[in-house]
């Protein structure tokens, strides 16, 4: 059962996927874990440029944009029960 609760943990809003590997580098090239980008992404970064700013993900070959592009899509659309 999933509830709407602002308190909930934002790790419930990912598909399992998106679950693997949490203290792994999604951004290689600045070796910036994705627990990291996910706690700027909660922390009210919206975009991959507020993103880039808080953690520096996708500065180098820019290789995990669409990663980020997939969480900030994740983690920000609205609880709602479909």
């Amino acid at each position: 059962m999933s509830k709407s609760n602002p308190s909930s943990n934002p790790l419930d809003k990912l598909p399992p996927i998106l679950k693997n590997n949490l203290y792994g580098n999604l951004c290689v090239c600045n070796e910036v874990l994705k627990i990291d980008i996910i706690n700027a992404i909660v922390d009210g970064a919206t975009s991959v440029a507020e993103v880039r700013r808080q953690t520096y993900a996708t500065m180098g070959s820019g290789c995990c944009i669409q990663q980020v592009k997939r969480l900030i899509e994740c983690l920000c659309e609205p609880d709602e029960e479909k």
